[in-house]
């Protein structure tokens, strides 16, 4: 039986695993985007 885990931080967008956090505000001023996502690389079967 598969078991299913949750994983914080975590979206699927289109099949695709990313890694979503909220940028704190001290470094706001390094980025343009109020939030980072990284692809995890990784796909839903």
């Amino acid at each position: 039986m598969l078991e299913t885990k949750s994983a914080p931080y975590t979206i699927v967008k289109q099949g695709i695993f990313f890694f979503l956090r909220r940028l704190p505000s001290d470094l706001s001023h390094h980025y343009n985007a109020s939030r980072i996502m990284y692809s995890l690389r990784t796909r839903r079967l």
